[in-house]
């Protein structure tokens, strides 16, 4: 069996059970709803993320093109594209078809269930594919990929077949890990993490999907032997070829190895000094962001395949978000 064949046949059996592939630590939300909604409105004058993309979609499937399909890359159990379906038909609109593109099929399974459960089977298709070789049929209004693209190997392959089938003035919208493959750190941002590493106490350092206190810190890749974080790092780079950004809002490279499911567990939002360790890292993060010191590890965009101009985080372009080969 080939790696390519192997990493598929573990992706879907990953996925075989009932995995909550949306569950996060409560400090998470505490630094979401402190810090991250309104980082998210400096750009998209809205703090909700699915506020954020039933807009985007909106004005591109409504205003911009006037092509009601959108298409959905790497869908997964489709639960993001429900609760956008949602909030358009909230919002008196419901002239729209997402067009799902999953290479799971026991997570397309699950997104057939649900979308029939809420009684939205009407505004989506689902297609089972590997991206690697999927082509698109028609030209859609709206193109839409959330924390998808960092599974993905044929990046080249499948933003052309966005691009190509795109309509004109219509954008494609995405939320996605761009950091170091494997959600690795890089040198700059590593050196910062092991310094807070050394002086964090030892509950911070249990990994709770290892099972195990790490000390010291463990730059580990974790696309070894799956598809996760691939190939973040190129996911910019191969972006800025073929579009132009039109709102991009970053952040990442500190703070998410605290908040995120390894490590996130061990912080409490009832304690005051789990509280200030969040704020402070928050407040570093940005400083660190703000003077080019590192490179964002998350993003939130909107983009066409025409020049226009961009709202973004801290002045930041796409070109700066990617890593210079001579940094750290």
């Amino acid at each position: 069996m080939s790696d390519h064949a192997s990493r598929v046949a573990a992706e879907i059996e990953h996925y075989r059970a009932q995995v909550n592939i949306h569950d996060l630590p409560q400090i998470f939300h505490y630094w979401s709803h402190k810090y991250l909604g309104p980082h998210l409105k400096e750009v998209f004058g809205l703090d909700n993320m699915h506020e954020i993309f039933a807009t985007e979609l909106r004005t591109s499937i409504l205003s911009a093109s006037g092509n009601p399909h959108i298409l959905s890359v790497g869908s997964g159990d489709a639960c993001i594209e429900i609760a956008v379906a949602k909030r358009l038909l909230a919002g008196g609109f419901s002239g729209f078809r997402f067009h799902c593109v999953e290479l799971n099929p026991h997570l397309v399974a699950r997104a057939e269930a649900s979308a029939r459960d809420e009684g939205l089977r009407e505004h989506f298709e689902f297609h089972v594919a590997d991206l690697s070789s999927w082509r698109a049929t028609q030209i859609y209004g709206a193109a839409f990929a959330h924390h998808s693209l960092h599974h993905i190997v044929a990046l080249e392959h499948v933003f052309d077949q966005v691009r190509d089938h795109l309509a004109d003035y219509g954008s494609f919208v995405t939320a996605d890990m761009i950091g170091r493959n494997g959600h690795m750190r890089w040198p700059e941002a590593l050196s910062v993490v092991n310094e807070l590493w050394a002086q964090i106490p030892r509950r911070y350092k249990y990994h709770h999907i290892w099972g195990r206190e790490v000390d010291p810190y463990d730059n580990w890749d974790c696309s070894g032997e799956s598809f996760e974080g691939i190939r973040a790092q190129d996911i910019m780079p191969c972006l800025v070829e073929r579009f132009h950004f039109t709102k991009l809002c970053v952040w990442g490279g500190i703070l998410d190895q605290f908040i995120d499911r390894g490590y996130g567990h061990n912080l409490d939002p009832n304690r005051p000094e789990d509280l200030a360790f969040v704020d402070t890292l928050w407040e570093r993060e940005v400083q660190l962001l703000r003077t080019r010191a590192i490179t964002p590890t998350v993003m939130v965009a909107s983009m066409q395949k025409r020049p226009g101009p961009l709202t973004s985080s801290f002045g930041l372009t796409a070109a700066e978000c990617i890593r210079r080969p001579d940094a750290g």
